[in-house]
């Protein structure tokens, strides 16, 4: 495949956070109470409502109290800011596998690979809409073939709506009608732009390629080659963790207890959120109530035994262990938090048979653990070991790991069970022996035992003590049947199991 069909299958599209310092701070762009973010005493964002006071970008403080003394302003966060930035990019994985980072406010995904995969590009850039409306995040749309194009692109809304309306028309050809100041350069080159009287890209369109190299420097042609397709722009991709962290912090420490629930249904509808994208299955989570100054008050732990990543019994869950501490302080956040999650193609499911009693058992193991504590349930377990009587163990109903649902694979040991009894002898019994010849002996358990079935070796334990063993299925006079084995090391014969 040549190089420029390869490029013609690529789309990049940008999301530009336009409003990300109010959004870090879980404030809308539509919210009824006017709203600000500061910087350096300036208003550096604000929300509609502070905009038809007459609030703007860069006025100061003073002046905007003076407009709207309701006028709620916070100090800009960046840290808060590039939280929200890179919990957007994880959110957007789930789109394509390529997400990366654009300047501080951006987000670049590349979805040509995607558009058949989510029935057209049109349904893609609805779904990513919807997401970002309920996520109330404010986002300008930029579509085209290059990185670097669709940045451009969405500085203007007017395109975006345009976008959006259209999304099936990559709009190469708006590029021209982009300001030069929304160029990605030195300020410096565009202010010589400017001075020479070129306003938009088209301006400088026709201008030969070495003639702008000369009077603007190599900076502005590398920009112009990416921009175009010319020149490959690769992008740097973020793979979201394999963890889930979220919190909710409040400006003063609250115990209003229907406040609480409301943050304890979003934080859990993001745990929810982020298994279903990520096809995980979440195996436990935490709550971690904080008071002022990080102070912890009290960590909740919330175990799952299977395949119950759904909101209402997350929920359920969660009302059931808060109502055993009973929440009567103030606390400033909440955390929420899941570092056990398994990826779903690790359990397996009956196509036709959904096995909803299974379902309804394991919802009430759940709420058993988590009425009664984590040690108060057991299952039984195999273990990874060959010797018989260490294979079989027993783990709490909740194991916070994914090796329970790890494949078993078929092998030598697996073709031995198969020959074993369920009862096993706590300890091996040594039996008595009745020598045949120097080298052969026969076992005796109530009489002699005839041998029916065997050898099946098993020789395990060479780093701590050698156990070499030869199992037989061995029948008795009146027709009981007997698992005993033959100890190489020894030479004597020991009964360790009994079949119904």
């Amino acid at each position: 495949m040549s190089s420029s069909t390869k490029t013609t299958q690529e789309c990049w599209l940008c999301l530009r956070l336009t409003h990300l310092s109010l959004n870090s701070a879980n404030i809308s762009v539509d919210s009824k109470l006017p709203a600000a973010i500061t910087e350096q005493q300036q208003i550096r964002q604000c929300n509609q409502t502070a905009t038809r006071a007459g609030i703007k970008t860069g006025m100061s403080v003073n002046h905007a109290l003076m407009l709207d003394p309701q006028l709620t302003l916070l100090e800009r966060n960046p840290q808060a800011e590039a939280k929200k930035q890179q919990d957007l990019g994880y959110w957007a994985y789930r789109f394509t596998s390529l997400v990366s980072v654009y300047n501080d406010h951006c987000l670049l995904l590349e979805i040509g690979r995607s558009i058949k995969l989510f029935n057209g590009l049109k349904h893609i850039l609805h779904l990513i809409n919807n997401d970002l409306t309920r996520f109330q995040i404010a986002a300008q749309y930029g579509v085209a073939r290059t990185p670097k194009a669709a940045h451009l692109l969405s500085c203007s809304d007017q395109l975006c709506n345009q976008q959006l309306q259209e999304p099936d028309m990559l709009p190469d050809r708006h590029l021209a009608e982009c300001f030069i100041a929304a160029l990605d350069i030195e300020t410096r080159v565009i202010d010589q732009l400017h001075n020479c009287g070129f306003e938009t890209l088209g301006d400088i369109s026709d201008i030969p390629r070495a003639e702008l190299g000369q009077r603007f420097g190599a900076s502005l042609l590398d920009y112009l080659d990416q921009l175009w397709g010319r020149k490959a722009d690769p992008q740097t991709g973020t793979t979201p963790p394999e963890t889930f962290h979220a919190s909710a912090d409040f400006a003063e420490p609250i115990s209003n207890l229907g406040w609480i629930n409301q943050q304890l249904d979003r934080l859990l509808h993001d745990l929810q959120s982020f298994t279903t994208q990520r096809q995980l299955i979440c195996r436990s989570f935490s709550w971690r109530f904080y008071h002022e100054n990080n102070r912890l008050l009290h960590t909740v732990t919330i175990g799952l035994s299977a395949k119950q990543n759904k909101f209402d019994t997350l929920r359920e869950l969660t009302d059931l262990k808060l109502a055993a501490i009973k929440l009567e302080w103030e606390f400033s956040s909440i955390e929420l938090s899941s570092s056990q999650l398994v990826p779903m193609q690790l359990f397996n499911d009956d196509l036709f048979d959904p096995q909803p009693d299974q379902q309804q058992f394991n919802q009430l193991l759940d709420k058993l653990t988590n009425r009664l504590g984590d040690s108060a349930l057991f299952r039984l377990n195999i273990e990874a070991e060959h010797l018989p009587e260490l294979a079989n163990g027993r783990q709490h109903v909740v194991e916070e790991t994914a090796a329970t649902y790890r494949v078993v694979e078929h092998d030598q040991q697996a073709n031995n069970q198969k020959h074993q009894p369920l009862w096993l002898l706590e300890t091996p019994q040594r039996l008595a022996q009745q020598r045949l010849t120097q080298n052969k002996s026969q076992p005796l358990y109530e009489g002699p035992l005839n041998l029916i079935h065997g050898p099946d070796r098993i020789s395990s334990h060479w780093w701590a003590k050698l156990q070499s063993r030869d199992y037989f299925i061995a029948r008795q006079r009146d027709g009981r049947l007997l698992w005993i084995f033959f100890d190489r090391a020894s030479r004597h014969w020991f009964l360790h199991g009994l079949f119904a």
